[in-house]
């Protein structure tokens, strides 16, 4: 099949949607259809895959997403595509995937984590924000035309679709998916052996991992007052650690982590191209996210057999539904969070979370969700 993936930036260096669709489009490739990504501009070298750049044109953000909607249903036209798989709202694709969730939900999860002023502003901000309101506009024309199939990520997107749109007819769920290393496991263990030594972790010492850019919406503030609260109530915890990834810049949190007495046991790391080293030595993963429509964090560490802790408002969290992990309301259950450091610091309960996550590990790999998606492409050629 002839295949278009629509994507606004393409830097899989970027992580999130950017990597996802990278991995998507290599998969598709070589099961041998042809693939084209559409973007604005992208910084990717695969020879298996065209990356047609269709360029940045306009005054302002919001007439550089409308110039480029026009050249992609111009490019759409042209191409003859069998199948058009969108990451943005583009009026007459075949498939939307908000791989960022839903534009409703994703607001409402900026006004979540803010106090009452910051509701009432952050409410004002989106009226007065013409880039937000037309990709709302977007949004509620591609999910209104029944043509159009909306392809949801995880549960929680798919259940955004009804409350919102009162959407269900023609939404369908391909659960995210995510590559992992394909590595021996005495390099696994190096790996380990080497990072953990290089925070100055024993072998029997706790490490937990968060991986986030944005460290706002993933709740890295909440992480480190839980970690400080968790260590202050439990005996023999002064050798734990926390390693942040994903900042250059984190001073404010640096200072936070200082206000909380955490010493050396606290590491923030910057953007790294390979993050399978500290996965490795990491014990537990934490994401307290406001909102993720699907995290790969969450499913790479479950992959790798690494439990997690996230929050309701992740729709990945549905993969520790059978014990691969801990579920909390939101970040601010700080309560909740300690509970579930206490839980899975111990050896025995972490070894259990461990099993049902490799039990699950296939049902997350790339090639069931390419499965999928060419069960549902075919339908769209068919048609």
């Amino acid at each position: 099949m002839k295949i278009a993936l629509i994507i606004e930036g393409m830097d899989p260096s970027r992580g999130g949607r950017e990597t996802s669709t990278a991995q998507i489009a290599t998969a598709l490739a070589k099961r041998g259809h042809a693939v084209t990504v559409l973007c604005q501009s992208g910084c990717w070298d695969e020879p298996s895959v065209e990356l047609r750049q269709l360029g940045k044109t306009g005054l302002d953000r919001t007439g550089r997403l409308r110039r480029f909607i026009v050249n992609v249903q111009e490019a759409v036209a042209e191409g003859k595509f069998d199948v058009t798989h969108a990451m943005l709202p583009v009026p007459g694709v075949d498939i939307y995937q908000p791989r960022g969730g839903t534009v409703p939900a994703q607001r409402q999860a900026s006004r979540r984590r803010r106090n009452l002023p910051g509701k009432i502003l952050s409410k004002l901000g989106d009226s007065l924000n013409s880039h937000r309101r037309y990709m709302a506009q977007l949004e509620r024309t591609v999910a209104h035309d029944q043509h159009t199939i909306c392809l949801a990520g995880s549960g929680m997107v798919a259940r955004e679709f009804e409350r919102y749109y009162r959407r269900s007819k023609n939404v369908r769920v391909v659960f995210n998916a995510v590559d992992i290393p394909n590595i021996s496991d005495g390099q696994r263990n190096l790996w380990r052996q080497q990072s953990r030594w290089g925070i100055g972790a024993g072998p029997d010492d706790v490490v937990f991992l968060t991986i986030a850019k944005n460290f706002e919406l993933k709740g890295v503030e909440q992480t480190i007052s839980a970690f400080a609260r968790w260590r202050q109530s439990k005996p023999g915890s002064a050798g734990s650690h926390l390693v942040i990834i994903g900042r250059k810049e984190f001073q404010h949190y640096n200072t936070i982590a200082a206000k909380q007495k955490l010493g050396e046991s606290v590491h923030f790391l910057p953007p790294m191209g390979d993050v399978f080293h500290w996965y490795a030595a990491t014990d537990v993963c934490v994401l307290l996210s406001w909102y993720d429509a699907c995290s790969r964090v969450v499913l790479e560490a479950a992959r790798w057999g690494i439990p997690s802790i996230t929050t309701a408002f992740n729709g990945a969290a549905e993969v520790l539904d059978t014990g691969g992990g801990e579920i909390v309301e939101g970040p601010d259950d700080i309560d909740g969070v300690v509970e579930a450091m206490d839980k899975l610091s111990n050896p025995a309960w972490r070894a259990k979370a461990k099993q049902a996550c490799l039990a699950q590990a296939d049902d997350l790999s790339m090639a069931r969700q390419i499965d999928e998606l060419e069960t549902i492409y075919q339908e769209i050629a068919a048609r």
